[in-house]
């Protein structure tokens, strides 16, 4: 009983928005370390990955927290509203 508990509070935090989150933080750390150790072209350049990969994380934890918090954190609603919105974002994404 208290291991499905577990693992439904874990699936309640692992969803695609936070995984969207985890892209941002890629971008983030990613265009740190060219603004570092880049060259000086690099150096000019990868600014703006910083600052697209924090509006990219904001956004990823300010709907998912919307999001639970609209759905009194019931994981199935989560997740599917979830995977909606992030299916919506590739699908756009690739049509333009």
């Amino acid at each position: 009983m208290r291991r499905s508990m577990s693992i439904e509070k874990l699936l309640t935090w692992i969803t695609p928005l936070m995984l969207g989150a985890l892209v941002g933080l890629y971008e983030i750390m990613h265009g740190l370390f060219y603004v570092l150790y880049g060259t000086p072209d690099q150096k000019r350049d990868y600014p703006l990955e910083i600052v697209l990969g924090l509006l990219i994380m904001a956004a990823c934890l300010g709907g998912h927290w919307l999001i639970r918090r609209i759905s009194h954190s019931n994981t199935r609603t989560i997740w599917i509203t979830e995977s909606i919105l992030v299916g919506l974002v590739i699908y756009g994404f690739y049509r333009s």
